[in-house]
């Protein structure tokens, strides 16, 4: 098909989806932005191409034949087609989407159970997730990674080219799964943890409160050298999540990645003292936010809220 024919047939088409319609060629030459003496050639000039007789011309409006019927419901629906094709095309081009950088324990464990409720809010936003190491300087990653916004593990952040909100303040508890409480338990002083099986998290930079951490905030007499033997060491947090599920021991519990399985009962807290630092779970925006990071933003800071309470 050649250019010319492949305009003639598009104009065609529109011409008898409206004088079909309409049921007027005087009204529908008025849509089209046409004269009705131009309307009624183009109409006669396709009816001698075909043959047949499309409309029947009445003393007021045009009455579609058989064949004009047929045409026009074909021509109708080839036209709700295209429309919705590039309906399509221009929505899926139009869609925003979110990046995403935390760690991976942030992910999967708070953020992943979360995301379909803002999924829902804001089915025209296409999330994407990227994950790195926890690094104790929250500041680090974006210099080096294209994203929208950051919710990364560590100090305040020290820039003046970003805005940034506390999510969440470092505590800390010590957990156990239920069954491991029932079998080893209970543990009612720091003595009873030291006897148990402890398991670390070990990372570089010492990002993370360590077991002689707590023990030094808790009670200064027991030495590290006493709970330096029968633990379990795990690179990354889901894996040392896992294994407290699996009753392998106890660990410490950084809120806010353990609170929902405290919640649902999956693990217990030997404390109702956290030990807390100035580090905690930053999220860093551009100051001129578009408006997917802007809704990205507030849902956030209100899911903090409701996690808080």
């Amino acid at each position: 098909m050649t250019p010319n024919q492949a305009d003639y047939l598009l104009r065609s088409l529109r011409l008898i989806e409206t004088v079909g319609r309409c049921g007027s060629f005087s009204t529908a030459a008025l849509e089209l932005g046409m004269t009705q003496p131009a309307v009624s050639q183009q109409i006669a000039h396709l009816e001698k191409l075909l043959g047949v007789i499309l409309f029947e011309r009445r003393h007021r409006g045009v009455s579609a034949t058989r064949h004009g019927q047929m045409l026009h419901t074909t021509t109708a629906d080839v036209l709700t087609q295209l429309y919705n094709t590039m309906e399509i095309i221009h929505d899926s081009d139009s869609r925003e989407t979110l990046i995403i950088l935390t760690d991976y324990g942030f992910a999967a464990n708070w953020l992943l159970p979360r995301l379909s409720d803002f999924e829902e809010k804001f089915p025209e936003i296409d999330v994407s997730l990227l994950t790195t190491q926890a690094k104790r300087d929250a500041k680090i990653d974006h210099r080096n990674t294209h994203h929208d916004v950051s919710i990364l593990f560590g100090e305040k952040p020290q820039t003046h080219d970003l805005s940034w909100t506390c999510l969440f303040q470092e505590e800390i508890v010590p957990i156990c799964s239920a069954a491991y409480f029932k079998a080893a338990g209970p543990f009612n002083h720091p003595r009873d943890i030291v006897k148990a099986k402890l398991l670390h998290l070990t990372g570089p930079d010492h990002q993370w409160f360590t077991w002689a951490d707590w023990f030094a905030s808790i009670d200064t007499s027991l030495p590290i050298k006493t709970f330096s033997k029968n633990n379990l060491s795990f690179g990354n947090y889901p894996l040392l999540l896992q294994a407290v599920l699996q009753n392998q021991g106890i660990a410490l519990g950084w809120r806010p990645l353990v609170d929902d399985l405290i919640k649902t009962k999956q693990i217990v807290s030997l404390s109702n003292k956290p030990i807390k630092s100035k580090r905690g779970y930053f999220l860093s925006t551009p100051f001129n936010r578009r408006a997917h990071i802007d809704n990205f933003t507030q849902w956030i800071q209100q899911q903090a809220k409701i996690n808080k309470l």
